[in-house]
């Protein structure tokens, strides 16, 4: 019985680090993302020898795409994973990027920012994972 209750103590520990771990993740990600909207509005404006700026905001693209997969947001993943592969795209053509071909980075980045917007914590699906073993 003391072992029995000596484990659920300790799954209920593990689930609130967890949480924890989620609401910081949370947080960060959608700092991540307001990181990434400056630096793509950036490129908006830089004009043709963008390339440089463009790969940067790629790897940020890859690093929420990972980030928010893991931590239990597979919408934002998803909405992180099309505008990566569009600014991969864009970095693939080197510095010929004109002004036209970023432009679908920014309605991209709107679907992603407004995916991550309708997210909490709470709807992370590892916020209210059963660590208890059975």
């Amino acid at each position: 019985m003391a072992q029995e209750s000596a484990a659920a103590d300790k799954a209920v520990a593990m689930q609130d680090q967890l949480k924890a771990l989620v609401r910081t993740s949370h947080a960060n990600l959608l700092n991540q993302i307001d990181r990434l909207g400056g630096m793509l509005a950036a490129i908006g404006g830089q004009g043709a020898d963008c390339a440089a700026a463009i790969r940067d905001a790629e790897g940020l693209a890859h690093q929420i795409k990972g980030a928010s997969g893991s931590i239990g947001f597979p919408d934002v993943s998803q909405s992180a994973t099309v505008l990566d592969n569009h600014l991969k795209s864009l970095v693939a053509l080197g510095a010929a990027v004109s002004a036209d071909q970023v432009k679908p980075s920014l309605e991209l980045f709107a679907d992603l920012r407004r995916t991550a917007e309708s997210t909490t914590p709470e709807s992370s699906t590892l916020y209210g994972a059963d660590l208890s073993r059975r």
